[in-house]
């Protein structure tokens, strides 16, 4: 390419944690913010259950959240998912700007559990300055970003793909390969084709600088597939019911295919948490709703209603990570035959740390009522070893990595592959 560049790309947070993303592209006139998230990394080390935040203020003189200067002269602001790692805290934003958010829907429902908790989560949504809009997948907007559906632990999640002045940037935020969606249902429920349907059926593409996560880089998880995740569920289901599956609310993917597999093994689907309700009512098409336990979904709903002395034994449970030990404790005490053959299938909440789960007091209460658990994870994030496949499909020039614990690892890979 002749001719000086004319875009800069300045990763300001996350090149040295997951999480705490603040990518800015400064391009001419235009400057555009990919994520603002907060560094839940940091949060670990100043706050316990018992230590709190006092202020905005505060998290930001402590690198919890980004510096006020960093917004200085954005007015547009894109967040690739709803992950608070990614989203942040809309209050922080000192500047009149429009922040770009995946589904206003979705927003709102969490501004209104924020708004009334009683901790530091009271301060995300406060909106001072902004103005916010709904992306669109797969429409490319006035400032030249498109989003593209991804697969990933949050719905919706997409890659912000930038077509700049002498530069196209593809930022993917956080990703996965493979989904437990089938390619049908991923384009009803995300509203399109996936990242690398889009990049095969747009061979013109270049992508001239590719701005990659890499959460598992250097992460010693078994690189468990959602196929893989699948299969072991329906070994289960084979030989256990009722399963209690946890989840978090955002994971639509996998509360999906929980609903399809339980309407294939002919099982009845029941949720045991309102957000998650809330949710997937609005994804699931009308063969696949399962019905609500009215003792812990208390809004109106068109999805059927049914009580927890109607739950049958042949079922799978849908149940937040917040709920689940409630749910086990009034069903020991109210229907404890529905325990006898029960098993739990965890699966680990992405991010983490916003989630703040703690698995040993899972495990001893599934212990105490004598119900079989199981970990079960298909992390939202691809595994090192597809790399290469990735690349190959992406074809970029240049390679900033992001979003990962191990930097200098990830650089070895990329050389490796160049």
């Amino acid at each position: 390419r002749l001719g000086v560049d004319m875009v800069k790309i300045n990763v300001l947070a996350g090149a040295e944690s997951i999480g705490g993303n603040f990518v800015k592209i400064e391009d001419e006139d235009r400057i555009l913010i990919f994520d603002q998230g907060i560094r839940f990394d940091v949060m670990d080390s100043y706050y316990t259950p018992f230590i709190t935040p006092r202020s905005i203020a505060e998290l930001r003189s402590l690198g919890a959240l980004p510096k006020s200067e960093w917004h200085r002269g954005v007015r547009e602001i894109y967040i690739s998912h709803m992950h608070l790692d990614h989203l942040g805290a809309l209050s922080n934003i000192p500047e009149k700007t429009n922040v770009h958010l995946p589904s206003l829907t979705i927003y709102e429902s969490f501004e209104e559990k924020w708004r009334k908790s009683p901790t530091w989560l009271s301060l995300i949504p406060r909106k001072y300055f902004i103005n916010l809009e709904e992306l669109k997948p797969l429409e490319t907007d006035k400032n030249d970003v498109m989003a593209i559906p991804v697969s990933h632990s949050a719905y919706p999640s997409y890659a912000i793909l930038y077509f700049g002045k002498d530069e196209t940037i593809l930022y993917t935020g956080d990703f996965r390969v493979k989904s437990f969606l089938e390619e049908e249902d991923f384009i009803k429920i995300k509203g399109g084709i996936d990242l690398f349907t889009y990049l095969r059926e747009n061979k013109d593409l270049r992508i001239d600088t590719l701005i990659i996560e890499g959460t598992n880089i250097g992460s010693s998880r078994p690189p468990i597939t959602p196929n893989e995740a699948a299969q072991m569920i329906r070994k289960l289901t084979s030989n256990h019911t009722p399963l209690i599956a946890t989840l978090h609310t955002l994971d639509v993917e996998y509360a999906y295919f929980l609903a399809k597999l339980s309407a294939e093994l002919d099982l009845k689907s029941y949720i045991a948490s309102e957000h998650i309700a809330s949710f997937l009512e609005k994804t699931l098409n009308r063969h696949l709703r399962p019905m609500v336990i009215e003792e812990y979904v208390s809004y109106p709903t068109f999805l059927k209603k049914s009580t927890l002395g109607d739950v049958e034994k042949q079922s799978i449970i849908l149940v937040s990570y917040r709920e689940v030990v409630d749910l086990l404790r009034d069903v020991a005490s109210t229907e404890p035959t529905l325990l006898k053959e029960a098993v739990a299938v965890i699966s680990e909440p992405e991010p983490r740390r916003e989630e703040a789960v703690e698995y040993s007091v899972f495990a001893n209460w599934f212990l105490r009522l004598g119900v079989q658990h199981y970990t079960i994870r298909a992390s939202g994030h691809y595994y090192p070893y597809e790399m290469k496949s990735i690349l190959a499909k992406i074809k970029p020039q240049k390679v900033i990595p992001i979003h990962t614990e191990n930097p200098k690892l990830f650089s070895r890979i990329l050389d490796r592959l160049s």
